[in-house]
């Protein structure tokens, strides 16, 4: 019996933490933070911003006149969009668009996928920063500037990610954004983000020369890669970008959230070798956020049966055990509602409200997806080259 209720209070303990208490601590750790704001610097350095596309057609003049609304010095600014092989009018668009005077080339890949284009880009660009903008992301007009004000704050700061929304999708869609937005500006706060979003991201020049081959989320990859080495990730709330592309049902939805949990698990182990050069915070950040993925799923299934076996099985019944667990995790349930609802947003994004009913949409749906990349990691492999979901324009 005891062998039981220490088994039922660790899991307790453990979903506490997963669920609940790892975000109200950095909440609390990033309230007492002394933060230095970022602000534009004199000189504005060289910039490379490069935008991998592959059969971009319905939307490449939208992503080119984006870049030209974009407020940055054209003189310290280059835009290299790097081709993966385009079979259908991607090319010739850019090509009879893009003016003479204009601080923008195209760079044709032998091979497709994102990885590969990104790796046979990064050695001609000449920018001190550089930024990876995917072909169906609309950047505002200031990002770049606030992208180069966030690096300006401290050299330990070696990845920024642009606040990414998308730009319309399912509520439950919505929601999950809403909420790995506020998760990612909290850690932020705090001290580091655990990642960045592939839409819209930069890197210092050297930090990387290129990408492995088997890579697939670059935006965890290097986030990771960027705690490994001592360095810092923003997730700013000054750089923002929208997604255009998003899934509109269930039938896109869920191959999507697959794929992509699958490759931030894969990235995140990845590292896992390295766990003792990363700083305390990052250490504490990286395990929870395996844990979330592995451990979480089962481990509410494994607290279920726990909770039903005090409750059925003993000859003494072990109600108050249960009842004192259930009302803890409902406690901080409220409390890091609370914490969220708090979190400040970019300037301009307003907070969206969801029922009780989306949020537990939310809640199962990704329980069910993180059970499937658990059960099938190592099974399931994939690689940079992949469907995109549709656009409006498409």
């Amino acid at each position: 019996m005891w062998l039981l209720v220490f088994l039922f209070l660790v899991t307790t303990l453990i979903l506490a933490w997963v669920l609940f208490g790892y975000f109200i601590v950095i909440w609390t750790i990033g309230l007492f933070r002394g933060k230095k704001a970022p602000a534009f610097p004199d000189s504005w350095p060289v910039l490379s911003v490069v935008i991998p596309c592959f059969n971009e057609q319905s939307g490449i003049i939208k992503k080119l006149e984006n870049a030209r609304s974009l407020d940055y010095p054209k003189d310290k600014l280059e835009v290299v969009f790097v081709d993966g092989g385009s079979t259908d009018a991607t090319l010739s668009l850019l090509e009879d668009n893009i003016q003479q005077d204009e601080p923008y080339s195209i760079h044709r890949c032998a091979v497709s996928g994102k990885i590969n284009q990104l790796n046979e880009a990064l050695p001609l660009l000449k920018g001190e920063i550089i930024v990876s903008a995917d072909a169906d992301t609309i950047m505002e007009p200031d990002s770049l500037k606030w992208i180069v004000a966030e690096f300006s704050v401290s050299p330990e700061i070696e990845v920024v990610g642009a606040y990414v929304s998308p730009e319309s999708s399912m509520n439950v869609e919505l929601y999950y954004w809403d909420s790995q937005n506020k998760g990612r500006l909290m850690e932020s706060d705090a001290c580091s983000a655990s990642i960045v979003v592939a839409p819209c991201f930069a890197f210092r020049k050297g930090f990387i020369d290129s990408f492995p081959e088997d890579v697939v989320a670059d935006d965890v990859y290097i986030s990771t890669l960027a705690h490994a080495r001592g360095g810092k990730v923003v997730y700013s709330r000054l750089a923002k970008a929208v997604e255009t592309r998003t899934p509109k049902d269930y039938s896109e939805f869920l191959p999507h959230k697959f794929r992509k949990s699958n490759a931030v698990l894969r990235e995140s182990i990845r590292f896992l070798y390295l766990l003792p050069e990363m700083s305390f915070f990052c250490k504490m950040m990286t395990i929870t956020r395996i844990a979330q993925q592995l451990f979480l799923p089962w481990g509410m299934l494994w607290w279920l049966a726990l909770a039903g076996s005090l409750m059925t099985i003993f000859p003494v019944v072990r109600y108050d055990i249960v009842l004192f667990c259930t009302l803890t995790l409902l406690v901080l349930l409220l409390i890091t509602a609370r914490v969220f609802a708090s979190v400040k947003l970019p300037e301009g994004v307003k907070p969206r409200k969801y029922t009780s009913a989306v949020a537990l949409e939310g809640y199962f749906v990704t329980t069910f997806i993180l059970l499937m990349t658990g059960l099938s990691y190592i099974f399931y492999t994939q690689n940079s080259n992949y469907n995109r979901l549709r656009s409006e324009d498409d």
